[in-house]
């Protein structure tokens, strides 16, 4: 009895470590944004398909927190304890909020040509339609508000593998991470680790994988978290490390090409300039000169 009070506490600790975590890492992006003035960098598919997948999340925690019939439906007359915590109610409203905060960031920044693809606004659209939908005859008592919620949770689990991966793509594009915040994914990378580390710890308590089975949704948040967090650090890392600004390299390729075509074997010296504001430390390329040895 002890030891599961004690692990009840600590279940408790890392759950909101967690939520402090996954809270947090969502701040230095909309920092970054902010400093910059830009969110050029920034995938705005990946914004759109976390606004979709939190408000989802967050209509399966609440419903399923705050509801005794529908937690009766879903888990049974148990002892075992509600696989949706307080924590993953908070959590999934506040990253609803931070999110529509980085979606109204990329109508106010600069955001050179990007733009949301139109294959991401069919998915989102088909997907709150089929929500729509199904609430409508849930309402109507054709099919249990269960299947709905259900409904939320698989279309979390699907988006959840498809959010990150505009972002992978746009830094394979670029060449470059410049104007992803990297500080977010470590923190989401810790997140993810307390978060399974918490469902754990209550299986063990429960003798059950109810929190596994019980919260779809919060399982496949953290996995996939983990699984392109390590992407995206590597990229940042080790892939695309030390790589110059996607504004400068065009130049600086052709002034080589320049140089090689009519000096043949010389030795080329290459510098280029980068303007930083002294205020807020925003970079800008400048100029480019090549000297020939």
């Amino acid at each position: 009895m002890a030891l599961e009070n004690g692990l009840s506490v600590i279940a408790d600790v890392v759950g909101w470590g967690y939520f402090l975590a996954w809270t947090i890492s969502f701040y230095p992006q909309i920092y970054e944004n902010c400093r910059r003035k830009s969110v050029i960098g920034y995938s705005f598919d990946m914004v759109a398909y976390f606004l979709l997948s939190y408000l989802t999340y967050l209509v399966y925690n609440a419903v399923v927190y705050f509801d005794i019939q529908i937690q009766q439906e879903m888990i049974g007359k148990t002892h075992e304890s509600n696989p949706v915590k307080l924590t993953d109610v908070v959590f999934a409203l506040v990253a609803f909020v931070c999110t529509a905060i980085q979606g109204l960031q990329c109508f106010f920044f600069e955001r050179g040509s990007q733009k949301v693809h139109i294959s991401t606004w069919v998915v989102c659209c088909l997907a709150l339609l089929a929500l729509g939908a199904l609430s409508l005859f849930a309402a109507f008592k054709l099919l249990s508000w269960v299947l709905v919620l259900q409904y939320c949770g698989y279309l979390k689990l699907a988006v959840s593998f498809g959010t990150y991966t505009p972002q992978v793509w746009l830094n394979y594009h670029r060449k470059s991470t410049e104007g992803f915040h990297i500080g977010g994914v470590l923190l989401d990378f810790s997140g993810g680790v307390l978060s399974l580390l918490q469902m754990n710890i209550y299986c063990i308590i429960e003798h059950s994988n109810k929190q596994f089975t019980g919260n779809i949704p919060k399982m496949a948040l953290s996995v996939v978290t983990l699984i392109f967090n390590i992407i995206l650090i590597s990229q940042h890392y080790v892939i695309y490390m030390g790589n110059p600004l996607p504004e400068l390299r065009p130049q600086l390729t052709e002034e080589k090409h320049q140089l090689i075509a009519s000096g043949g074997r010389s030795n080329i010296n290459i510098y280029h300039s980068i303007n930083v504001d002294a205020n807020d430390g925003t970079s800008n390329a400048g100029s480019i000169s090549v000297s020939k040895c």
